[in-house]
């Protein structure tokens, strides 16, 4: 006589294979792995060819601001280590790398890198064991200045003028976080056309001297978060085109626009007349 507990068991552990076939034994168990290079501020490679990426951080890319300090950072921590590697609950991305909580001679690296001003928080969900962790970790290292992302940079050598390096305060504000795709654009048109130049730097000195209190009233009012949205998305375009083209086939495109809108007007009142 079979045991009715033994055959339901039996059944169940076949429909979860059928429904969740990628729920059993994992192919990098949690574990000690050893490291062969550090990609960049949030990703490394195992030595057997394996890509890992921290979660629950984004590290600035190339061309961004802090890119190469991130990516030194992270280095210094697990170059050539061997690491503890903690699943949450996805298994990889969608370039296949390992979404891994990673852990070296007791430091919990994701956190250390955000603590420190290397990397910001992000809520990578469904993997969220240690959000609220890092998020604190991000607030602390804002509210003390820490890193390449929130150390005061100053403007000018008498100290006059200084600004916080990672934030978009207004932006941030209507969009409701640092990684929103629209911040992202005018963070990297920032650090790669408005800081290469004298006048550029002077904006965003001033940029950054009168926006935080005007930051701060604008996140807290819902209509006026939306319709600042709405004023920057020509600027978000111009950006994301600059990006994209190069500063100077953007002023080309621009002076067209502009040219063809007056010629345009011309024409009609031309025509009235």
């Amino acid at each position: 006589m079979h045991n009715p507990l033994i055959i339901i068991t039996l059944f169940l552990s076949i429909i979860s294979a059928l429904v969740f076939p990628d729920i059993g034994l994992a192919e990098y168990p949690d574990g000690y792995y050893e490291v062969q290079r550090v990609i960049d501020g949030n990703t490394f490679e195992l030595t057997d060819g394996k890509n890992v990426r921290l979660i629950g951080i984004y590290a600035p890319e190339a061309e961004e601001i802090c890119s190469t300090q991130a990516t030194q950072q992270l280095s210094s921590l697990i170059a050539g280590e061997t690491v503890y590697l903690e699943k949450d609950v996805s298994e990889t991305d969608i370039d296949e790398r390992l979404l891994r909580y990673v852990y070296v001679n007791g430091v919990f690296v994701n956190l250390e890198l955000v603590y420190y001003g290397y990397a910001y928080a992000v809520s990578d969900f469904p993997d969220i064991l240690y959000a609220s962790q890092l998020a604190d970790a991000e607030e602390d290292a804002i509210n003390n200045e820490r890193g390449c992302l929130w150390a005061i940079i100053w403007l000018n050598g008498d100290g006059d003028s200084k600004w916080i390096i990672g934030s978009c305060f207004i932006a941030t504000a209507a969009y409701g976080s640092q990684m929103e795709p629209h911040v992202k654009i005018l963070r990297n048109f920032r650090d790669r056309f408005l800081l290469g130049n004298t006048a550029g730097k002077i904006f965003v000195g001033l940029y950054y001297t009168y926006s935080p209190p005007m930051a701060d009233f604008i996140k807290k009012h819902d209509r006026l978060r939306a319709m600042v949205r709405i004023s920057l998305l020509p600027v978000v375009g111009v950006s994301w085109v600059a990006l994209k083209l190069g500063p100077t086939s953007t002023m080309a495109i621009m002076l067209l626009f502009v040219s063809g809108f007056i010629g345009l007007v011309w024409f009609r009142q031309k025509y009235k007349n």
